[in-house]
């Protein structure tokens, strides 16, 4: 369409119509602004919180320094972000976490990007190890529902001695679960957020449910499929605690319809992956979360927004930290 085409229809609008534009167009280009826009609140050097930093000249490889009036020392201004510490430019990054939430394989990234694939696959990790730092802290509240899914362990790209590799696709050597099965507890709050996050393998005991006690808000309402497991969790938040015994109990208010909503989507991304591998199920699930949130929405519309919370934030995860750090650790048999 041409822009006179454009100012034609605009002109025709009524003043409603108008208004509606005029608020979108200003929106998108504050978006377009914030997604731009670093926010360092702490000194990389010293630690100083909200310090004042001036201009300190340009790198070697280009990037504008920051100089922190505490310490005197510099810094890049992109410290912490993804294009820290990398040769790519932020474009290639930006391809990136469209292709990330577009399900684009890594061999196809690679191909458009024009770099290798071992390069995409780094970068990669790297944007999934910040998104799990991104939602981190998330906490869900109110009317949540909570329950399980279940994915096989893989050591997928990595050998292991007297270990038979399974094909993709496979299933487990043993019936049940046991500790074939990495377990994702999962908890939905209702028209907001979710939590999602491997704990344990085969099924979770109270403990292990425990770990998503920083995620849980206080005096919620809890839907759950009657798992004893998480009553201790439930009970230290003073929930109430709803049981669904199975899909004949459900109704217009009482139902899990949201969490198996949820592990449908995260069973058509594992599907598109033909798996992940186990140490890194943590990294994805964030990923999967992240899916579930922006769902129905443009991919430049979640670069926008991913971008402007991940300024929100650092993350100083080097390539030599990638397969050793912050990984989910579990038995192999």
């Amino acid at each position: 369409m041409k822009d006179t085409e454009i100012i034609n229809f605009y002109n025709n609008l009524d003043q409603y119509a108008k208004d509606k534009i005029d608020r979108q167009l200003i929106d998108l280009t504050n978006a377009k602004k914030e997604s731009r826009n670093y926010c360092i609140k702490v000194c990389p050097k010293c630690d100083a919180v909200n310090p004042r930093f001036t201009k300190g000249g340009n790198a070697n490889s280009g990037k504008p320094m920051l100089k922190c009036s505490c310490c005197h020392k510099r810094f890049t201004y992109d410290n912490g972000q993804l294009t820290h510490y990398s040769h790519q430019d932020e474009s290639k990054w930006d391809q990136l976490i469209v292709d990330t939430f577009s399900q684009v394989p890594v061999e196809k990234s690679a191909a458009n990007m024009n770099i290798s694939t071992y390069t995409v696959w780094r970068m990669r990790m790297k944007l999934l190890h910040m998104l799990e730092k991104m939602i981190a802290d998330t906490v869900v509240s109110g009317e949540i529902e909570l329950d399980e899914k279940y994915v096989l362990n893989s050591h997928k790209g990595e050998k292991i001695d007297n270990l038979k590799p399974r094909k993709r696709g496979g299933s487990a050597s043993k019936r049940g679960l046991s500790n074939e099965q990495i377990c994702l507890p999962t908890a939905v709050q209702r028209n907001g957020t979710a939590v999602l996050k491997a704990t344990n393998t085969a099924a979770p005991t109270s403990g292990d449910l425990m770990k998503l006690s920083s995620s849980i808000g206080e005096n919620s309402m809890a839907w759950i499929d009657g798992k004893v497991a998480y009553n201790r969790l439930l009970s230290t938040k003073h929930c109430e605690i709803r049981v669904m015994k199975d899909h004949t109990t459900y109704t217009s208010l009482d139902h899990l319809n949201n969490v198996n909503a949820f592990h449908r989507l995260i069973e058509k991304w594992y599907k598109g992956y033909n798996g992940v591998a186990s140490k890194y199920i943590n990294r994805y699930a964030a990923l999967f979360t992240l899916a579930r949130e922006y769902t129905g929405c443009d991919t430049q519309e979640i670069l926008l927004s991913i971008k402007k919370r991940m300024h929100q934030i650092t993350d100083f995860f080097r390539i030599a930290d990638m397969k050793k750090d912050d990984l989910f650790i579990y038995s192999i048999s």
